[in-house]
């Protein structure tokens, strides 16, 4: 009789501890897929938050004469590690005049003081794109007529229905801007979008007329580049937003960025925007901590149970294994028959362990995920403003991972399954294997 069918002859007619044996491979099973998958999700969840969470870092070059140039802005851009993404902003007061260039009105009833120089004048804002201002994402401001100004160049504005209402103008029509400090800064733009602010202003009765949601205008950054620095073919801006592909390089770049030799970086001032990708980081390595320690625990007591089990199964055996060695089987062949015992009660426990660690890590991995995603986090505005938030996990692209078996990790647990089946089987036979088939017998008797 072969040892295969000695092995199956055995299980069969030992239900008990045969089911016993598989119940535990199961368990054990079970719990190595669900880390594994654990594990896997948080490398994808890490993979999506540095997607949602991008990484970027600001330049402050409000307090230079030159601002930033346009040749430091294309160095940049043209660094490796930047995604592409930028945002480019300036801010500026101006006076309104009408093409004749008589002053236009503002609203002075809501303010608590009209500063001196500042009668027919109000905050300017320029972006790379208008739409993606603070005021539009944040404020409550909302375009009603025309289109947002999207060039860097255009001598366009944005005015508020207000303004527009109380000096009769409409989309189209041509203003004049003025610089307050220097008054020889003047250029014509053209009406090419009016809003309405849907949030009442905070600071109504304690801003200066020049603040006040009536007689903030926006426009493009040539135009505010000419009012603040007199650059005619070439913008200037105060103010950068440069995203990064990776967060983790963030620092590497800035770096980089230092040391283009054009800039007075003295005077400037670089900050780093990746708290929210930070603390997602920290809270999925923490998880993925939990994890390793998991898997190393959980593989250390599934050898340890498993070698304890088998080395009491075992010892009720000598008789049966001085049996073998009597009828001329060699103790190699009966090893393998014991072996081959507990592959078959692992090989069925594998199959079982990958539906219910399908269910298992689903449930468990889905909730671990949220939680530490779910944390609130500071979101700071480009006004300055900062304000707590929540980041959900569809913000942070965790709605599309699926905490699941993969093929890899159900391998690797195979691979784990036979390699702990075999260290456990030899170490539970190694006391009765290194016995003398004379010293079998004679306990036999």
């Amino acid at each position: 009789m072969n040892l295969c069918k000695r092995a199956c002859l055995y299980s069969i007619r030992k239900k008990g501890k045969t089911l016993t044996l598989l119940a535990f491979l199961l368990v054990m099973a079970t719990l190595m897929l669900t880390c594994l998958s654990i594990r896997s999700a948080t490398e994808t969840a890490n993979t999506n938050i540095k997607k949602a969470l991008l990484g970027y870092f600001t330049i402050n070059a409000k307090h230079l004469d030159t601002g930033i140039p346009e040749a430091v802005t294309k160095q940049i851009l043209s660094m490796d590690g930047l995604s592409g993404g930028y945002t480019l902003r300036s801010y500026t007061y101006a006076t309104y005049l009408d093409t004749q260039g008589n002053p236009l009105e503002i609203n002075t009833e809501d303010a608590a003081q009209i500063p001196d120089g500042y009668e027919n004048a109000g905050r300017l804002v320029a972006n790379t794109k208008s739409e993606n201002d603070s005021y539009f994402t944040e404020g409550g401001f909302t375009l009603t007529e025309g289109s947002h100004i999207v060039t860097e160049t255009g001598k366009q504005v944005l005015i508020h229905e207000k303004f527009a209402k109380r000096n009769g103008l409409s989309i189209g029509d041509t203003l004049l801007l003025r610089g307050i400090e220097d008054q020889t800064h003047t250029i014509p733009v053209t009406v090419a979008g009016i809003f309405i602010n849907t949030k009442e202003q905070d600071s109504i009765g304690l801003a200066p007329s020049c603040d006040l949601y009536d007689n903030i205008m926006f426009t493009d950054l040539a135009t505010a580049s000419f009012l603040l620095y007199g650059t005619e073919g070439e913008t200037r801006v105060q103010y950068g937003d440069f995203y990064v592909n990776d967060p983790d390089d963030l620092e590497q770049i800035m770096a980089e960025v230092q040391g283009i030799d054009s800039m007075d970086w003295a005077n400037c001032t670089l900050t780093r925007y990746d708290n929210d990708y930070q603390n997602a980081k920290e809270s999925l390595a923490g998880l993925q901590n939990i994890v390793f320690i998991a898997i190393a625990v959980v593989s250390l007591i599934c050898f340890l149970v498993l070698a304890l089990f088998l080395t009491l199964r075992l010892r009720g055996r000598i008789h049966e294994t001085g049996v073998y060695l009597a009828m001329g089987i060699s103790k190699g062949s009966v090893l393998m028959q014991y072996l081959l015992e507990v592959v078959i009660a692992a090989v069925l426990a594998l199959l079982l362990s990958f539906g219910a660690s399908s269910a298992i890590s689903h449930q468990i991995g889905s909730s671990l995920l949220s939680q530490v995603t779910s944390e609130a986090y500071e979101t700071v505005s480009l006004t300055g403003d900062a304000e707590s938030a929540e980041k959900s996990s569809e913000d942070l692209g965790l709605s599309e991972i699926e905490v699941a078996v993969s093929a890899k990790d159900y391998a690797l647990v195979w691979a784990f399954g036979m390699v702990l089946c075999a260290a456990s089987t030899a170490l539970a036979a190694y006391p009765i294997m290194k016995m003398k088939p004379r010293n079998i017998l004679s306990q036999m008797s």
